[in-house]
């Protein structure tokens, strides 16, 4: 297919550090842009239904904790096991640290379904509120893509500006064209991190390859 499309490769055209550092800070600042403008279309959009579940999580937490603390000054006030042994003694065929154990353990349990609803509805918040945000996240993304598709369609692109493009081939033109736009549409949806770590591994790349050839030399 390659023989087909073209007997002979691209040529690459002259450029330096300074072509690529120019080429990326443009996408660089178009992925910033495109950042700001979709944290606040998402904020608007998405965020008012999230801080009031985080709000009633919130609550519900805190009325938990208080009730908590409630039963326990509660537990505290009634009298200890030991004090009442003084009248009575435990059941027969059961020790005094069995019996101990078992009311331990008794009031765990019913402690347990006291706060049952309560725990329940908060774990589906939870799962809710995570549920919520991952459906966020990839509507972002999507977005984010979508935009930087667009944007590479209309003529900002990563390989086209480095090569000497063979017009006679139209077939081979457009694919090379579309494929460059998914390369430089993902780079610019990735975010502006991406894009400064790309620059900072090329700058790093250019100035050990200089040091080197310096020694050689």
């Amino acid at each position: 297919m390659s023989t087909w499309l073209s007997s002979k490769p691209f040529v690459l055209k002259q450029f330096g550090v300074n072509d690529i550092i120019q080429l990326l800070t443009l996408q660089l600042f178009i992925s910033l842009l495109l950042e700001r403008s979709l944290e606040v279309f998402i904020t608007t959009w998405r965020g008012p239904f999230i801080e009031q579940l985080d709000i009633s999580l919130q609550q519900e937490k805190a009325l938990i904790s208080e009730k908590i603390k409630l039963l326990e000054i509660q537990q505290k006030q009634v009298p200890s096991l030991e004090s009442n042994q003084v009248s009575g003694l435990p059941p027969e065929g059961m020790s005094l640290e069995q019996q101990i154990i078992q009311n331990f353990t008794q009031n765990q349990q019913d402690s347990l379904k006291m706060f049952k609803p309560q725990t329940d509805d908060i774990n589906e918040k939870e799962r809710q509120r995570t549920a919520y945000k991952s459906d966020t996240r990839t509507i972002a993304l999507w977005t984010s893509l979508l935009f930087g598709l667009l944007i590479s369609a209309i003529g900002v692109r990563s390989i086209e500006p480095l090569l000497v493009i063979d017009l006679d081939n139209p077939i081979q033109v457009v694919l090379f064209r579309s494929l460059d736009v998914f390369l430089t549409g993902g780079l610019i949806a990735g975010g502006s991190e991406g894009i400064h770590k790309l620059i900072k591994v090329f700058l790093d790349f250019m100035e050990a390859t200089s040091k080197q050839i310096k020694n050689q030399g």
